[in-house]
């Protein structure tokens, strides 16, 4: 067994040293503390994160050598088990339905479901469109457009889509657990109250990320990661990140997980732990 060290200063007027001994790696986000697991560096910039409680699978696209493009697999969170998903040359999205399970994947000809039976993603619908993002909750299903990059919400099991708003050059969005619409165009962050009412935020120009749990948005940024207030068009910085994710979204007890360059990580929070605060003189 190693060890790791992280040594951190702590400013005052009689000088400290706060050391965590950890058994592996860990990353400290604001007040909390997470230790980190690589999951798997198997893959290709591994992107499109999306989780499945159930199974504890963690979904994901890849460019693949094999497909010359964009491809699809998934990798137990317990066992580190990975597979390849086949039925899809050009893979743009990925999401789980929290509350089926049911997992979809988007392309430039529609919309795909997964059957963990065959290990086959087959299209269902929407060949119309080219689907590069999709978010699941409150058992309803909105989707990026890239043809015209508007935001579709998906009726009929995957077979029809109607416009919601009129937001154009929309690059990411997410959808939070009380039916609000976070969003970025080219023209700053806004968020449509219950999918209606767009306010415009007043503190960040670009979100790259968008993450929801079941009480608060987050947005990452450039400088590290907001807490977003909806109705009142404010962010506030809770934490500065370091790393740079390509992609990034919470999972079960406080886990977050996260890609950056070939690497996909779990970040498990530590709920407890002893300090050894090593007092220095500050004169030396």
């Amino acid at each position: 067994m190693f060890y790791v060290i992280t040594l951190v200063t702590i400013l005052s007027a009689e000088a400290k040293l706060r050391v965590y001994l950890t058994d592996s790696p860990i990353q400290k986000i604001g007040g909390r503390l997470y230790k980190e697991e690589l999951l798997t560096n198997r893959f290709k910039d591994p992107k499109e994160l999306a989780y499945d409680s159930s199974t504890r699978n963690l979904y994901f696209m890849y460019m693949d050598d094999e497909l010359q493009n964009s491809g699809r697999a998934y990798i137990n969170i317990i066992t580190k088990n990975a597979n390849k998903i086949k039925g899809i040359s050009r893979n743009k999205a990925t999401a789980v339905d929290s509350d089926t399970g049911d997992v979809y994947f988007g392309s430039d000809n529609g919309l795909y479901k997964y059957d963990p039976v065959t290990n086959i993603a087959s299209d269902i619908g929407l060949y119309n469109m080219n689907i590069f993002k999709i978010v699941i909750r409150n058992n309803e299903m909105f989707i990026i457009d890239a043809n015209n990059h508007m935001i579709y919400k998906i009726y009929d099991l995957g077979l029809r889509g109607v416009k919601v708003g009129h937001m154009k050059t929309v690059m990411d969005f997410d959808v939070d657990y009380k039916r609000n619409i976070h969003f970025v165009t080219m023209c700053g962050v806004f968020c449509a109250i219950n999918g209606a009412e767009v306010v415009k935020n007043t503190d960040l120009n670009v979100v790259y990320h968008f993450l929801s749990d079941e009480e608060k948005t987050f947005g990452v940024t450039d400088d590290g990661l907001y807490e977003i207030d909806c109705r009142n068009g404010t962010a506030n910085k809770v934490a500065t990140l370091q790393f740079y994710p390509r992609s990034i979204i919470f999972g079960d007890y406080g886990d977050i997980f996260y890609s950056v360059d070939d690497n996909i990580y779990r970040l498990r929070p530590i709920n407890s732990y002893l300090v050894y605060n090593v007092k220095t003189n500050k004169n030396n």
